[in-house]
């Protein structure tokens, strides 16, 4: 009987410790593994959700998008075939959600891809990350289960430089136009001789249409951006682009 009592003391004290969180990490925090179909699932309710009927999806995932402003005619060119184009390309808004960071940011930074469950269960979209308030060391530890301190703070370092890129770059900007060199630029449908955003947006279009193409970052310039050769930056590092596009 002695050592009934004796049983029933220690398993309440256990279970009076474990709700008071003694050598217990509540699932919420740190216990996750990453899982390909929950992000899956997450980027097919997000992809379902941002369809508009204005916007073309050329890409399939929402990286490159066409507005037709202008109909051609006839049919659209098949790769391998030469074309000429006026356009005048500008930075666009940044307006990623979680799954852009992931798919655009997080893949680029070097062994931090891990998180990407995290960032998509927290939904972790463009303006968060860029948010110092938001993004924050605490935040990265706790939320997103980051205990390594160096990992923690190249995170957060990253968020701050590409938030002041978005500073310094802002949307609008021109930065190519073939009509300043006063001739078309013509290049080959298929053949790398444009940015992938380009070629899929061209290869869509008729001749004489005029549409706007927005171009995320993977399907531009990525993490590296364009620069002259004497240095000076021409597409910041993770710029999505918008082209106003003729097939002439």
């Amino acid at each position: 009987m002695l050592f009934k009592t004796k049983l029933t003391a220690i398993l309440v004290f256990l279970l009076g410790s474990a709700s008071r969180g003694l050598g217990f990490v509540p699932s919420k925090f740190c216990q996750r593994s990453p899982s390909i179909s929950n992000v899956q699932k997450y980027r097919m309710a997000k992809d379902d959700s941002d369809t508009t009927e204005d916007w073309i999806d050329l890409s399939g995932n929402g990286a490159v998008k066409k507005m037709i402003l202008k109909e051609g005619s006839g049919d659209v060119l098949a790769e391998g075939t030469p074309v000429e184009i006026d356009y005048v390309g500008t930075l666009a808004d940044n307006n990623w959600s979680a799954s852009d960071v992931v798919d655009c940011w997080l893949s680029s930074q070097q062994g931090l891809d891990e998180l990407a469950e995290s960032f998509l269960e927290n939904d972790l979209d463009g303006s968060k990350i860029m948010d110092e308030t938001v993004f924050t060391e605490d935040f990265v530890t706790n939320e997103l289960c980051v205990s390594n301190r160096i990992k923690c703070k190249k995170l957060i370092m990253a968020a701050k430089r590409l938030g002041k890129v978005q500073e310094d770059f802002p949307s609008g900007m021109e930065f190519d136009s073939n009509k300043e060199r006063g001739e078309p630029y013509k290049f080959v449908l298929g053949k790398g001789k444009a940015i992938k955003g380009m070629d899929l947006g061209v290869a869509s279009m008729k001749v004489g249409e005029t549409s706007k193409i927005i171009c995320r970052t993977d399907y531009a310039y990525g993490s590296e951006g364009y620069r002259k050769s004497n240095g000076d930056v021409v597409v910041p590092p993770f710029a999505t682009l918008c082209f106003e596009v003729t097939l002439l």
